[in-house]
């Protein structure tokens, strides 16, 4: 099952970098060239693949807890490339391959979704072997 779930991952690292980020790279282009605009759009998608990857490790790991967070960077910036290629759309813009597009951007914000909730999991079992502040979860304190 993990097999398939890390093949899984890889594949929906693949679509995220179809939506925003190929469209950013495709506008940077002819400014900077192709190596540099691949680099620049697909690092933000390789450390969130690289820090959904720590997700499994243990908790008091160091590494993994640097990875997870540079994982939600990286999200972040993959996000802001989303809304950008979004923009782009709707206000008329067209390529070729267009449902390329469309579907990169539906994955990566299912597969942004997907990593914030799970590195917020992440997060939470950190601070409670940690010893950390528990999570409220709303309700009203009791005195016992």
């Amino acid at each position: 099952m993990k097999d398939f779930s890390t093949a899984f991952l890889k594949i929906a690292a693949l679509f995220s970098f179809c939506g925003g980020p190929l469209l950013v790279s495709d506008h940077l282009k002819p400014r900077f060239g192709t190596p540099v605009a691949f680099l620049v759009t697909v690092a933000p998608v390789l450390v969130m693949l690289f820090g959904a990857l720590f997700l499994e490790d243990r908790v008091e790991d160091r590494i993994a807890g640097a990875a997870v967070w540079w994982g939600r960077q990286g999200l972040y910036v993959a996000l802001a490339m989303h809304a950008y290629a979004t923009w782009w759309f709707a206000h008329g813009h067209h390529v070729s391959e267009q449902w390329l597009y469309y579907a990169g951007i539906v994955v990566g914000l299912i597969w942004s979704t997907v990593y914030l909730r799970a590195g917020r999991r992440w997060v939470v079992a950190r601070n409670r072997s940690a010893g950390g502040p528990p999570e409220s979860d709303g309700s009203p304190i009791e005195p016992s």
